[in-house]
């Protein structure tokens, strides 16, 4: 399946690109995506990725849809 992936906050700019397709296996998860991105960037391999589907905040063994956010882990008050 296609997914169409944008990148946020300092991924982003360590990526190099806002957003990008890519090709996944069907029935995929998001613990997969974050797999597959962390073999495709190494800069992500130590870092807390966050996923949105539909605005809301994914669980790992969520189902991916056609798009999706990834952004680094958000904390503040």
């Amino acid at each position: 399946m296609k997914v169409k992936i944008r990148y946020f906050g300092r991924f982003a700019a360590e990526i190099g690109k806002f957003s990008e397709e890519i090709e996944i296996e069907e029935g995929a998860r998001v613990k997969d995506l974050i797999l597959l991105l962390k073999e495709k960037y190494p800069l992500l391999k130590n870092e807390v990725v966050e996923v949105s589907i539909g605005g809301k905040y994914a669980r790992e063994d969520d189902p991916l849809a056609s798009e999706i956010s990834v952004f680094p882990i958000i904390s503040g008050g």
